[in-house]
């Protein structure tokens, strides 16, 4: 199999302690940062296809809504791979997704060009996985250390997650940097692979070959809208509003607030306004009680709008915190924020003037 799963010494350990570090992270989420409620890990932000034009810059923590295990059972057939159809197969593929999160159609690539769904390399291997997870350059027996389930979820939430791979053009980039020995691990996270081969791009012709025959066998119903609260959130800009900067998380620092948080978020898109928070700003929810910050309950462009705990949808304990990117003459505001629709995922809601005068808009320096 391809060692797709090569890490520095730093990344090596956080796979051996993945167990602990998922539980870390859970309990983080829990008590370090505030959120828009959502029900757990297993729930889905849906798309119709792409979050982008392409497989290869969509995030791979968002889904297509409404695949099936036929369909999954139908392109895994269609391979040609002389696959273990009790390993792999659509209604596992479907509760993997929900367990880690992970885009389904991405944990079909993944499995494909990783070990030929499970029948090459270290993948044929008692215990393995075949997702490459913990098979290390040298080392790639550890892989017999994680089930195929338990990998996935690793994989989602320390490979994908925590070292800030969601897209597969993202995994590329890396791994070039990382050759050339510019990679900033501090800032950017670990890469998932070393490969400067396009490797990331190879499996998002899977994610698209699996995408284009569900649309020839059957198609999928339209995706639900997501509503949190007040206002209804969207992955792109609403219709009739815009943005004065363009939208770009890359560079972003997590020196002080988690990555991908609500926090993270704001203190980094106000520093492309040239606008100034602590790095200390505490929960979401808590941005309006620090000292030295106007607050006002008048909606300000590039201010960051402090939700009280179950507000709109924030959550119940922490609260959340968004980025005011426009106020129209008719009183209405479009934010943006992170993580209501999935860690370090970027979307928008629109509220009118009426609800908008109903919060806290903190200012920046």
């Amino acid at each position: 199999m391809k060692k797709a799963v090569k890490l520095k010494l730093f990344s090596v350990l956080l796979i051996l302690l993945a167990p602990l570090t998922v539980l870390f992270l859970f309990l983080g989420m829990l008590s370090g940062d505030s959120e828009i409620s959502a029900s757990d890990k297993a729930f889905a932000y849906y798309v119709d296809h792409w979050t982008t034009d392409d497989p290869y810059t969509h995030n791979l923590l968002a889904h297509r809504y409404g695949i099936t295990a036929l369909q999954l059972d139908g392109f895994l057939d269609s391979t040609g791979i002389k696959y273990d159809k009790s390993r792999i197969n659509g209604t596992k593929l479907l509760e993997w997704e929900k367990k880690s999160g992970l885009d389904v159609r991405a944990i079909v690539a993944i499995a494909q060009m990783e070990s030929s769904l499970g029948t090459a390399g270290v993948a044929t291997q008692k215990g393995a996985n075949m997702f490459g997870y913990g098979a290390f350059d040298g080392a790639e027996s550890n892989a017999t250390n994680y089930s195929d389930e338990i990998a996935v979820v690793g994989l989602t939430n320390v490979t994908i997650i925590q070292n800030q791979n969601e897209t597969f053009k993202r995994q590329d980039d890396k791994a070039k940097l990382h050759a050339q020995g510019k990679l900033d691990t501090s800032k950017d996270g670990g890469v998932y692979f070393t490969a400067t081969d396009d490797t990331g791009k190879k499996r998002a012709e899977v994610m698209a070959k699996l995408d284009e025959w569900i649309d020839a066998h059957g198609g999928t119903p339209k995706a639900p809208v997501s509503a949190n609260g007040n206002g209804t959130t969207e992955l792109n800009v609403p219709a009739g509003f815009t943005l004065s900067k363009p939208m770009s998380t890359a560079g972003y620092t997590s020196a002080t607030y988690p990555y991908g948080q609500c926090t993270w978020f704001v203190f980094n898109r106000a520093k492309q306004f040239g606008i100034s928070f602590s790095p200390y700003m505490g929960n979401g929810g808590d941005w309006k009680y620090q000292s030295g910050y106007e607050v006002t309950n008048t909606p300000k462009a590039y201010s960051a709008l402090c939700f009280s705990p179950g507000q709109a949808g924030a959550d119940s304990t922490y609260g959340h915190i968004a980025f005011v990117e426009q106020v129209r003459s008719d009183g209405s505001v479009l934010i943006s924020e992170s993580n209501a629709q999935g860690l370090g995922v970027v979307s928008y809601r629109v509220f009118d003037k009426v609800t908008a005068s109903q919060f806290s808009y903190v200012i920046g320096k």
